[in-house]
């Protein structure tokens, strides 16, 4: 919130002590806001984490492909109005996971949201999952070949300096239940790793092929 703040001041002062007309009062009021704002989004990304981090419930066995039809319910307007479309391949059986529901629901929120805000129209969010006897891995990838608006991109690793608050997030959310969150940024691919809850059968090489 430093960079901001101190070009927020800046701005005032110089406006306060040099301004000569009407349009340059505006041209600071403008910055201005532009500063204010990326100062409230910043403290509501900290207000976010610390939200988080007080809020960590005790993990129970749940079952991620009711969470993962939720979630794609949650983001049906979004996805129909962007032209992308959410590819989800699980298998039959899919063993519970270790995770809060809630949590697990916001984090694959956050991943699924940035993934169709990367696609053009026409794009597609691929779902897919292996694992261990121990483990479940969701992957997510994006296939498209272009980033629906390179210059919304550009503006947004100007603003946060390449640093993506919503992946955080999800990273922190996966953490809080004793999972991880692995991703690349481009072409975009993630890869959530949870913890299988124990006492379920299931042949992990229906998924990918080991036995």
């Amino acid at each position: 919130m430093a960079q901001p703040l101190t070009v927020l001041r800046a701005t005032l002062e110089i406006a306060s002590g040099n301004a000569y007309s009407v349009s340059h009062y505006q041209r600071a009021i403008d910055s201005s806001l532009a500063e204010i704002s990326r100062v409230s989004e910043a403290m509501g990304f900290v207000q976010e984490l610390v939200r988080i981090a007080r809020n960590v419930a005790k993990p129970t066995a749940v079952d991620l492909a009711n969470v993962i039809a939720t979630v794609r319910e949650d983001l049906q307007c979004v996805l129909e109005a962007s032209g992308v479309a959410l590819e989800v391949d699980l298998p039959n059986g899919l063993p519970f996971v270790m995770a809060s529901t809630q949590q697990l629901r916001q984090c694959l929120f956050y991943l699924l949201q940035y993934g169709a805000s990367l696609c053009s129209a026409g794009g597609t969010i691929d779902v897919t999952c292996f694992g261990t006897e121990s483990e479940l891995r969701l992957v997510l990838r994006k296939w498209s070949s272009e980033p629906r608006c390179r210059e919304a991109s550009a503006l947004a690793n100007t603003l946060w300096g390449n640093f993506v608050p919503c992946l955080t997030l999800a990273e922190a959310l996966a953490k809080g239940h004793g999972g991880r969150l692995e991703w690349q940024a481009e072409p975009f691919a993630a890869c959530l790793s949870l913890p299988v809850a124990q006492g379920k059968d299931f042949a992990w090489g229906r998924i990918d092929g080991q036995r």
